[in-house]
């Protein structure tokens, strides 16, 4: 049993996609022994149909056996929108967490524009997770630096806070495991081409393997290649077991 915590699914105009049917992601999950993926659709989060993206999700997890579930999408460029999409969805089974991405909304995560996502998760007991990133090459992932999430973290400490991607790249890895350190709230993510040679033992080493989910990053990327990082990383088999599915199953009430 595995659940992949961070899918896309859907089209995407700038990212070649070859399959993002509902029957493609059932097979790569069905080789691979997943049995739950956590979805944001990508007509919310690339297109910003967040109507579409909302009846889509439910569809979804319907279609699927109730095997893809979905996360909330809030973004500040329509909150009001974003808001009323939460509260219309919020008994629907389908949807476990909110997921925000500072970067793509170009709004620092620290932001006052984010705090109704906090609160709506703090409200509803659900996890929030968001896109984080080093600072690169890339202007906008500047936003997303896992240090401009320290006033959210502190201020709503029973919201577990996931930090998607970990930080990305060493120095944003290295300043998301410092608040998973300091913030009991803080999890992480291993979703994308986070590859840097041992950063799950780096991860794992100083905040437990309790709070790391797998991730794949599907469709952009296979969901067999961070899977081959868990499988092949210097952790016992009881504390793989806790980041392929153990803590999500927990986390997402699964």
């Amino acid at each position: 049993m595995i659940i992949d915590s961070h899918i896309h699914v859907g089209p995407m105009a700038r990212q070649y996609v070859r399959d993002y049917s509902l029957d493609g992601l059932l097979r790569h999950m069905d080789r691979l022994d997943i049995s739950h993926a956590i979805s944001c659709n990508t007509y919310a989060l690339c297109e910003l149909d967040l109507e579409f993206g909302a009846r889509y999700a439910s569809r979804l997890y319907e279609e699927s056996g109730k095997r893809i579930l979905s996360y909330h999408y809030y973004t500040p460029e329509y909150q009001e929108e974003s808001l009323r999409l939460m509260e219309e969805y919020a008994k629907e089974p389908a949807y476990v967490g909110i997921k925000i991405h500072p970067a793509f909304a170009l709004t620092p995560a620290e932001d006052e524009a984010f705090r109704p996502a906090w609160e709506f998760a703090d409200a509803h007991k659900l996890p929030l997770i968001s896109h984080t990133w080093d600072i690169t090459s890339n202007p906008k992932q500047i936003y997303a630096f896992p240090t401009r999430f320290e006033k959210y973290i502190r201020e709503y400490p029973g919201v577990t806070f996931i930090m998607a991607h970990s930080g990305g790249r060493p120095g944003g890895i290295r300043a998301a495991v410092a608040l998973g350190e300091k913030y009991q709230n803080v999890w992480f993510d291993i979703a994308g081409d986070i590859w840097c040679n041992g950063a799950l033992e780096y991860i794992s080493e100083h905040v437990g393997s309790e709070r790391i989910l797998y991730g794949s990053d599907y469709t952009m990327m296979d969901p067999s290649v961070m899977l081959g990082v868990v499988l092949g990383a210097r952790l016992t088999p009881a504390e793989k077991e806790c980041i392929l599915y153990r803590n999500a199953k927990e986390l997402f009430g699964l």
